[in-house]
């Protein structure tokens, strides 16, 4: 098997906006549902979503959509356009009913959770950087592998003043909407 060849780092790139994105769409270069996010004006192509990462989105959706309030939302891998240069598709997200996606900013979000297996280094280093950055307040980083949720709040523009884990037997709940808690373990346990 062939390694990938990346470009020199060196090399000049081409930055895209998301109206360039939504041009590529419109002239059929990229498909609508195609599984990538902007990030600095790079498109990054996503990567496939395995067994368990789809049986972890599934039970912490039901989750939400038991436990939520009325006036609330669950978005899955919505798009959230958070700059010229930056959307994002998180796999949950908990916003206003009020507001429709396109319209949200990051703190507008009441809970924005990413299900983690292969993107646990991304997730917690990029991602939470650009999340803090637009001032989501509760983000959550579910580690399939190790069962355990690492919550991030505080954001400042040099990432998160609070990270803490929990483990798949401790209770956490979200900080906006505090109805919302539970133990990972007995989420799981219903799957």
């Amino acid at each position: 098997m062939n390694a990938p060849v990346r470009p020199s780092p060196d090399l000049p790139r081409r930055l895209f906006t998301t109206q360039d994105v939504f041009r590529m769409v419109e002239a059929g270069v990229m498909q609508e549902d195609e599984n990538v996010e902007l990030i600095g004006g790079e498109l990054v192509v996503m990567a496939a979503k395995k067994n368990d990462h789809e049986i972890f989105k599934s039970v912490l959706l039901e989750w939400l959509v038991k436990g939520k309030a009325d006036d609330l939302r669950v978005g899955v891998e919505t798009t959230l356009y958070l700059a010229e240069m930056l959307f994002v598709e998180p796999d949950l997200m908990l916003y206003p009913r009020a507001l429709k996606p396109q319209d949200l900013s990051g703190g507008d979000l009441v809970l924005l959770i990413e299900v983690s297996d292969e993107s646990l280094s991304r997730d917690l280093g990029l991602k939470a950087a650009i999340y803090a950055d637009h001032g989501v307040r509760d983000y959550w980083v579910v580690d399939v592998e190790a069962r355990r949720v690492i919550v991030h709040r505080d954001p400042t523009d040099e990432g998160y003043r609070s990270v803490r884990s929990f483990e798949a037997d401790a209770e956490v709940a979200a900080l906006l909407a505090p109805a919302l808690r539970g133990r990972l373990a007995d989420l799981l346990d219903n799957a």
